[in-house]
């Protein structure tokens, strides 16, 4: 599942030479979603991010949508994490000076609208008790608590990385929930970071949009009625059977639990 070394390399290349193409956010996101090592994974626990999923665009509310949601649980609490994606060729300063540049303000503007619809306990409660209905498992953890945390995707590090000044000015604004990072550091260590699933949040349900099945976890835990996945990601799994490992009891006594969820599960 994760990609070996000369792989790695190949694939952050091809990546790297992407950022220097100055494309329109949306293939980026696009790019991301397809090449999920690269997808921020700030502030993951001790757990890792929550069945492997990730969700774009998750709908808040009709006006805020998150570039990508993922949720990070420890024994006690969860993090909730809402990513932003802006362009790599993002400024933060304006040309040859250390004043803030549009683009930047507009982003750290950005985070603090979903800071303050957050704030409302009301929408957290909606997020947690609607929107997420049926996600967070095992059911008894939905109790623990909700800390809600903030990734900032900008621009590239070559415009401050050797700049005290800037380099500082940057971290000012961050906070102990508000990390801001640069596109290139999504390229790190990729080799060390496990695929994910891609999810869409339905009005009923999630669809997995992946075309890798990457983790048997969300299929242990989640009701199939709520869930759908893409032709790929199923049959994906069936020749990777020889690798299933969660058992669960039934009538028949102990079987694999994609042997028992994957025929009840929606094809999108």
């Amino acid at each position: 599942m994760y990609m070996n070394g000369q792989k790695a390399i190949k694939k952050k290349n091809e990546y790297l030479q992407l950022l220097n193409q100055n494309d329109l956010e949306q293939v980026y996101q696009s790019y991301l979603e397809n090449n999920t090592m690269f997808i921020p994974r700030e502030f993951e626990q001790n757990h890792g991010i929550h069945f492997c999923t990730v969700f774009r665009k998750l709908p808040l509310s009709s006006d805020y949508k998150p570039d990508f949601v993922y949720l990070a649980k420890s024994s006690d609490n969860w993090n909730v994490v809402l990513v932003e994606i802006e362009k790599p060729s993002s400024k933060y300063f304006k040309n040859n000076s250390t004043t803030f540049h549009a683009d930047f303000n507009m982003a750290l503007q950005q985070m603090n609208t979903w800071r303050a619809w957050i704030d409302d306990e009301s929408n957290r409660n909606h997020l947690k008790n609607n929107i997420l209905q049926g996600f967070i498992e095992p059911a008894h953890m939905a109790r623990n608590p909700f800390n809600f945390k903030y990734v900032l995707v900008h621009g590239r590090r070559s415009e401050y990385e050797n700049n005290v000044q800037k380099t500082s000015l940057i971290r000012s604004q961050q906070r102990d929930d508000f990390s801001i990072i640069s596109f290139d550091s999504l390229a790190e260590n990729i080799e060390r970071k496990y695929p994910l699933y891609i999810a869409v949040k339905k009005n009923t349900h999630f669809e997995l949009i992946s075309s890798e099945f990457v983790d048997e976890g969300i299929f242990s835990w989640v009701n199939t009625d709520l869930l759908a996945i893409s032709k790929e990601i199923r049959d994906d799994a069936i020749s990777k059977s020889a690798n299933w490992h969660h058992y669960k009891f039934s009538e028949k006594g102990s079987v694999k639990v994609m042997d028992d969820v994957l025929p009840k599960i929606r094809i999108i």
